[in-house]
């Protein structure tokens, strides 16, 4: 990305625990390698829950997902649909070999905490895919440090994140905000500021919506 375009803003209100969310910032991401030089995105990962009932300890994946739609043989549609794809954006999904839900607030918190946007992003990754792709136990705290280590490396630093709180009381507030403005599934994503996409659409659709932002900023700026 070239440094001499301006700061585009990206906040992408998601969840690691949701599969169309991982889909969607793998569009989201080829959509920015079509942009290319004409923006420096800056993308923000907003917390949001889809199971927040989950306990601390997680709960058996399979059990879950039937307690939430009933039945299991009604998921495997979505789940050969979603498998298909992940193939075609480069996750490789495994559903069937989940060991748990997990009650992401924990793993949101360790995101939130790091510094940059960009170790950010990083973890996220890391999360999406020990979930999604390698199956990992995301319930298990060691196993979240073995992910997190790579961007964290500080383990007393990793450790009083994944304790703190007060940083999870301003998440779960900041996670309510989303709800009180209509925000009920995600991703969602805030385009430059001004145009809001729901769901994970097409490359196509995020590379109009980035392009119309552009327009409308030239556009502007050759009124001022």
């Amino acid at each position: 990305m070239s440094t001499n375009s301006p700061l585009f803003p990206i906040d992408i209100v998601s969840d690691v625990a949701c599969p169309w969310c991982y889909v969607g910032k793998k569009k989201l991401e080829k959509a920015l390698q079509i942009v290319g030089n004409n923006i420096t995105p800056e993308v923000r990962w907003r917390p949001f829950q889809l199971s927040p009932e989950i306990p601390e300890e997680g709960i058996d994946y399979k059990l879950h997902l039937t307690q939430k739609f009933g039945s299991l043989d009604r998921l495997d549609g979505a789940w050969q649909r979603l498998s298909e794809i992940g193939k075609d954006v480069g996750i490789n999904f495994q559903f069937q070999n989940i060991p748990k839900a997990t009650n992401t607030l924990v793993l949101h918190a360790l995101v939130a905490a790091l510094p940059t946007l960009e170790a950010q992003q990083d973890l996220v990754e890391r999360f999406f895919s020990a979930n999604f792709s390698d199956a990992l136990d995301l319930t298990d705290k060691e196993v979240v440090w073995k992910v997190a280590e790579p961007v964290y490396k500080d383990r007393n630093l990793f450790d009083t994140v994944y304790g703190d709180t007060n940083l999870k009381r301003e998440l779960q507030q900041e996670i309510q905000y989303y709800h009180q403005n209509g925000i009920s599934g995600v991703p969602y994503f805030i385009i430059g500021g001004k145009y809001a996409v729901s769901g994970a659409q097409d490359t196509s659709v995020f590379v109009e919506v980035i392009e119309t932002v552009l327009k409308e900023q030239e556009s502007e700026n050759k009124g001022q």
